[in-house]
């Protein structure tokens, strides 16, 4: 019997999601796009570029050269079809500018996607051929100073927009701050002589929502006291004025590279967010979210958060009133002053179950987890997760701090060398040694003591958590031997059990819970952590020949999940279609 591997069931399932998403619905048009076309807004070359693309959308008739199908008609839920290519933008300009007299200042927004980002307007779906050959950039003639994001949701009309993208990849985008004015002295900083305003717009590669704001600066704070100010989003309760509603879906794709003078350097929202199969790597903000900004309800799984840096949440800072759920998702290599992967504020919920968080940076506290919000982990690894602070309360893999109760449950939750005391001034790109710092897994800052809660069946390498993870399953001061973050199979990196690990066959089942991180079938006595080693099937003896079936680990997928990305696509389309019946 032959057996299809892991990634060949990964890229059918890949090549079958794209294909949905490109299937148009009921009232909409399809758009083909020209990667060679010129980035202009209206142009007579004979070629759709991805601009004219937009605006055809947007207005609802051809724009330039673009020709929807001639047997379909334009309406609320459109697709571009984007082949192979690289989509380069030039045009430059600006659509959010500030009015108003020191120090009374508001944003002007009006969308406009003839210039700069390319502004949605209504609901589409762009489908690229994948992530590895669909690019959508600026151009690399264009100084930094002049770009903008590639895409932003946003319009001004009490409209719902629902903006899905698949297969391809965002790089390049930047979002500047434009300075307005001197503001008055700041008393708290006698040093400095005045403070600053400065319009700052949210999303370097993608943005959902306002997405710009004006802040006030006090140029001699540093680091979270600063971060105070936000980056480029309306704060939580404040109203939109264009009164539109939205929703993201992203799927197969990555945005890299992109970088923000405000929140969110690769990706800002304001809206709901279901993410399945992305990557988002590489992004700098100069505040808050250097991978995402979010400001809604997300759903992530099976998707890679990496190498992000910010000056509070690394990867992703979460705020807001807002539910957050990961699942099969890995946070390494990001860094922040606060919250190297994740930074969560008081009104958020963050439930994470069969996750990474490894080989995270904080220039100050919490480089792992960091949170002041409740949450559930369940079947999570948190490990090789390095900060700088000296308080001997703080804690490095989780740390909470308080605004009220917290309370993050913890089970099956694995915790390994997460260490503190590095000077991130004397070893700028982190430490030489981890070995020789002290071991930090668990901790609080700002008196949240208390608020970390057993689940049972945890299993931390130091005593730091001794005092939460007191359950009489969980095991304290125990090296759980395991390996390098690594490619083990599946969509994302994890650390493997090795064997004779502590955490082997130590875990408890959860109802629902049928695999791992990687799509490995779970043991009924599961193993603690994100990671689960199978117990070997046992095989009858056999005297004759005959075919019989090899057993491949690596290439068992659970069918459970097969079903339920089919009935999550299912929803999507439901969904749509009942937003295109509630606008005719």
């Amino acid at each position: 019997m032959k057996t299809l591997s892991f990634q060949s069931k990964h890229k059918i399932l890949s090549l079958a999601l794209i294909a949905a998403l490109a299937t148009p619905v009921a009232h909409a048009a399809t758009i083909t796009a020209d990667p060679t076309a010129v980035d202009e807004a209206v142009q007579t070359d004979g070629k759709c570029s991805l601009r004219e693309a937009v605006l055809s959308v947007n207005t609802g008739a051809n724009v330039g050269d673009c020709v929807a199908d001639v047997t379909q008609a334009y309406g609320t839920n459109d697709t571009i079809l984007l082949p192979a290519g690289t989509y380069n933008l030039t045009v430059t300009g600006l659509d959010e500018s500030w009015t108003g007299v020191n120090p009374d200042f508001t944003v002007v927004n009006t969308p406009d996607a003839t210039k700069g980002d390319l502004d949605i307007m209504k609901s589409v779906n762009i489908v690229g051929a994948g992530m590895d050959t669909t690019i959508i950039q600026w151009d690399a003639s264009v100084a930094d100073a002049d770009r903008d994001r590639i895409f932003h949701a946003y319009t001004t009309a009490s409209a719902t927009v629902n903006v899905s993208i698949a297969g391809v990849t965002i790089t390049g985008g930047r979002t500047m701050e434009e300075f307005i004015a001197d503001g008055p002295d700041d008393p708290a900083s006698p040093t400095v002589v005045n403070t600053k305003f400065y319009l700052r717009r949210a999303g370097g590669g993608i943005a959902v929502g306002p997405g710009a704001n004006v802040v006030q600066i006090d140029p001699g704070l540093t680091g979270s006291e600063n971060s105070a100010g936000r980056g480029g989003s309306l704060k939580p309760g404040e109203s939109d004025p264009g009164g539109a509603t939205f929703s993201l879906s992203l799927s197969h794709m990555k945005v890299t590279a992109n970088q923000a003078q405000g929140d969110g350097a690769g990706l800002y929202t304001a809206s709901p967010m279901d993410a399945t199969n992305i990557v988002i790597s590489d992004n700098i903000s100069t505040t808050n979210g250097g991978g995402i900004y979010d400001e809604g309800d997300t759903s992530m799984q099976n998707s890679t958060i990496s190498g992000n840096k910010a000056e509070g949440g690394g990867g992703i800072f979460m705020t807001g009133s807002t539910t957050v759920n990961f699942a099969g998702t890995t946070f390494s290599g990001n860094r922040a002053i606060g919250g190297g992967a994740i930074s969560s504020r008081s009104g958020v919920t963050t439930n994470m179950i069969n996750s990474t968080i490894s080989g995270n940076l904080a220039d100050d506290v919490g480089a792992g987890f960091y949170s002041n919000g409740p949450g559930n982990l369940a079947f999570v690894t948190i490990a090789n997760n390095i900060a700088s602070a000296d308080s001997p309360a703080a804690g490095v893999g989780i740390n909470l701090f308080p605004s009220g109760a917290v309370n993050v449950t913890v089970k099956d939750v694995l915790l390994d060398a997460n260490k503190k005391g590095w000077d991130p001034v004397a070893e700028p790109n982190g430490p030489a040694d981890p070995s020789l710092l002290a071991s930090a897994n668990c901790g609080y800052t700002g008196g949240a003591s208390g608020s970390l809660v057993s689940g049972g069946y945890n299993l931390s390498s130091d005593d730091s958590c001794t005092t939460d993870l007191n359950d009489t399953t969980d095991i304290n001061n125990v090296d759980p031997m395991i390996g390098a973050l690594a490619d083990n199979g599946g969509p994302t990196r994890t650390h493997a059990l090795l064997a004779g690990s502590p955490a082997l066959g130590k875990g408890n089942a959860i109802a629902g819970v049928t695999v791992d991180q990687r799509g490995i079938t779970r043991d009924a006595t599961p193993d603690i952590g994100a990671y689960e080693v199978p117990t070997p099937p046992v095989v009858p003896s056999s005297s004759g020949g005959g075919g019989g079936c090899s057993f491949n680990p690596n290439a068992s997928f659970d069918p459970t999940l097969l079903v339920l990305l089919g009935i999550a696509i299912g929803g999507l389309f439901i969904r749509r279609r009942s937003n295109n019946s509630s606008q005719q």
